[in-house]
């Protein structure tokens, strides 16, 4: 049996003593419709089993949920009220839940059906370039840069790849754990994408148990599972996922009589689209180009494949010679390099822009074509020496198809990583790149890493109050401080 193999069984076996594990939330699922209609509340639910409403739900004339109540003689109408937005933060707990890899128009949709009503609508909350989660996680909680991208990446000091899948199950690539009240051990990480849906049910019962158990202000729990469940079930899966999420967040209120502010949030987007893997090592290879795992000649490019994912990244001492054949291939949309303190983007036929940063705000010199599609935008921006305000361009291209590039794009090759590629290729929908090992071990339903926007726009609600419409994932930590007037994190 390969070694290969045996990891598969491994983990498969661990798999199997999930049957017993997953016991989801006991809050019931469905509302009694006619008991809610009968007590003018959104919804009405059953906690104990007698059949009849003991909870409501009741809603402003918005149809958001700011008050509960509670049936205490046996009337089946809400004869104790509480009015949530009269609970100030400071006298709440907070518990914060971030799911990986949900699109903002996905949780946007659920909620328009009427669900998460208690919440605030959700902002778009666009996060960095490539959309991936140790880099978005870092941005939202603060931490410190991660060294790469993700946990394999060219070292270029030593000349040679560094980390794999023991630094990535020892977590050198995110600083940010530190600060989780709730992740699963790293080795279920991979589990979580054989066996998504049972996971997930482990981990919303392990993070209600650490809720009750926790005595501090604030609790953030982060999901991993919920992105093997993207992966493998789409957007369905995602939709299941947010119904079991609703069970616990209505549990929670309901047990702590609303003494509780709740924030959902996710990393980044995803693709929602079935890919199969680019043929990239054979595509190179007929250009000339020698895939090696360190830098010795002319033509030698380090191609680095980890997760299966819609970005590619490589080092070579020929960047500008890479880029250009590398949007030859089909499958790859964007390809980007530094070049002095700029960045130049590539796209098929010959399309090519400078992107220039100067005082905070960006220039887009489109000197052929117009690979990022922002010309029209940026010439009814820009001032007089053609630089638009950071600002400007986040509001004007947050649904555009590549929101806020300009900037992502500049600090993906500047200020994201401690190690930053030479080339980054931005990937279409249908495609992803990475390991061949994980390839054929996961059936890819969605993934995530392009400049594009379902990638990239990931979301953020809260119960606290009414966040910015916009934001930048690395802007979470300030809006949440004014939202409940308390530190966020509050581990620092």
């Amino acid at each position: 049996m390969s070694g290969m193999s045996r990891i598969i069984l491994s983990i498969a076996c661990a798999a199997g003593l999930l049957g017993g594990c997953e016991k989801p939330v006991s809050f019931p699922a469905l509302s009694l419709d006619e008991a809610a209609k009968a007590a003018g509340a959104w919804q009405a639910f059953d906690t104990n089993g007698d059949g009849k409403a003991d909870f409501f739900l009741l809603a402003d004339a918005t149809g958001r949920v700011d008050r509960i109540a509670y049936d205490r003689d046996g009337d089946q109408k809400g004869d104790e009220i509480v009015n949530l937005d009269h609970l100030r933060a400071a006298q709440c707990r907070h518990l914060v839940i971030v799911l990986d890899g949900f699109g903002h128009d996905v949780v946007k949709a659920f909620r328009d059906e009427g669900h998460f009503r208690m919440f605030h609508p959700p902002s778009r909350l666009i996060t960095v370039y490539p959309s991936m989660t140790d880099m978005a996680m870092e941005e939202i909680f603060d931490s410190v840069p991660c060294p790469a991208y993700e946990a394999l990446y060219y070292d270029r000091r030593r000349n040679k790849l560094a980390g794999g899948s023991l630094a990535y199950l020892q977590g050198r690539n995110e600083p940010f754990n530190r600060l989780l009240d709730y992740r699963a051990d790293l080795l279920w990480d991979g589990i979580g994408y054989l066996y998504p849906w049972e996971v997930f049910g482990k981990e919303v019962n392990d993070v209600k148990g650490r809720f009750d158990r926790t005595e501090s202000q604030e609790m953030i729990a982060y999901f991993v599972s919920s992105a093997g469940v993207g992966t493998i079930r789409g957007a369905e899966g995602q939709r299941a996922c947010l119904a079991k999420i609703e069970q616990l967040v209505h549990q929670v209120l309901f047990e702590t009589h609303g003494l509780v502010k709740i924030t959902l949030l996710s990393d980044h987007g995803h693709t929602y689209t079935p890919g199969k893997r680019i043929p990239l090592e054979d595509f190179l290879t007929r250009r000339g180009w020698r895939l090696t795992e360190s830098l010795t000649k002319p033509r030698d490019v380090v191609y680095v494949r980890f997760g299966l994912v819609t970005y590619a990244s490589f080092a070579t001492n020929r960047p500008g010679e890479l880029a250009g054949d590398l949007v030859d291939c089909q499958g790859v949309e964007l390809a980007s390099y530094a070049q002095g303190d700029a960045v130049v983007v590539l796209a098929g036929g010959k399309q090519k822009a400078i992107v220039r940063r100067k005082d905070g705000r960006y220039r887009y010199e489109a000197v052929s074509g117009d690979p990022l599609r922002m010309k029209e935008i940026v010439g009814r921006l820009a001032d007089k020496d053609g630089f638009c305000g950071a600002e400007e361009l986040l509001t004007a291209t947050a649904g555009h198809a590549y929101p806020a590039a300009l900037e992502r794009l500049h600090r993906a090759h500047f200020a994201l990583v401690q190690n930053p590629p030479d080339v980054v290729a931005s990937l279409g929908d249908r495609w992803y790149s990475g390991s061949r090992a994980f390839g054929g071990a996961v059936e890819m339903a969605s993934t995530h890493g392009s400049l594009n926007y379902t990638n990239s726009v990931a979301f953020i609600m809260s119960t606290a109050g009414q966040l910015p419409a916009v934001m930048r994932s690395r802007e979470v930590s300030q809006a949440m401080k004014k939202a409940t007037g308390l530190p966020f994190p509050n581990k620092r």
